[in-house]
């Protein structure tokens, strides 16, 4: 079992998740997103999913930093999308 934090709907933008797994929201018309994260270096594999169904942006890819990695979808969130995160390290 991994620790996780899921962000709650209508909580949009970046977010501070000190954890192996969650999910974050990008807002409607997003396409990027910062995610600070203690457990994040820049050796770090992160695997991210887009976890609602929107029109445009169906795809996201995440890089690492110390402390923190981007994630950019494919194209900007027709309205609010969930994007579900792994990190290993």
């Amino acid at each position: 079992t991994l620790s996780k934090t899921i962000t709650a709907g209508g909580t949009t933008g970046t977010q501070t998740i000190n954890k192996a797994s969650g999910s974050v929201n990008f807002a409607a018309a997003a396409q990027t997103l910062v995610v600070t994260n203690s457990l994040v270096t820049a050796n770090s594999v992160i695997m991210a999913t887009v976890a609602t169904d929107d029109t445009t942006a169906f795809a996201c890819k995440a890089i690492p930093a110390s402390g923190q990695f981007t994630l950019k979808l494919n194209a900007a969130a027709t309205a609010e999308t969930r994007v579900s995160f792994l990190v290993t390290n």
